[in-house]
């Protein structure tokens, strides 16, 4: 049985004239850090300093976002609904690059890692306009 062709990623306005699409996938390397909300580094928010240092490093991306429900390895699970728990939430940095800059910048965040809840680096593909 003869295999057809692949349909081309993307809307019809991605395509180029013979039907591919303008789409490039780009391997790249995402490290994501978790950490308490309210983990603090030199009486700034640890958060902050970690983006700042990924900036200061060159990194492609380096973006902070907040839980809106979860629990950890404690099994409490904390929520923005109750008010007293809203505080214990965690925060993911997730920063994305080439894997060599990613892996040189956990360098950068080892002074951090008793306060790091959790770090995890996967490979994953950037999707670039060509």
């Amino acid at each position: 049985m003869a295999r057809r062709p692949r349909e081309p990623l993307g809307p019809p306005s991605a395509r180029v004239a013979d039907g591919r699409t303008r789409l490039r996938f780009v391997p790249a390397c995402r490290l994501t850090i978790t950490v308490a909300s309210g983990s603090t580094w030199n009486h700034r928010p640890l958060y902050g300093e970690i983006v700042r240092r990924a900036k200061a490093y060159g990194l492609g991306s380096a973006t902070v976002f907040r839980a809106v429900e979860g629990f950890g390895p404690d099994g409490v699970i904390a929520t923005t609904r109750i008010l007293s728990l809203a505080d214990h939430l965690p925060l993911q940095i997730v920063a994305l690059d080439e894997e060599e800059r990613i892996r040189g910048f956990l360098g950068e965040v080892e002074p951090f890692m008793d306060a790091v809840e959790s770090l995890v680096i996967d490979h994953v593909q950037r999707v670039v306009r060509r």
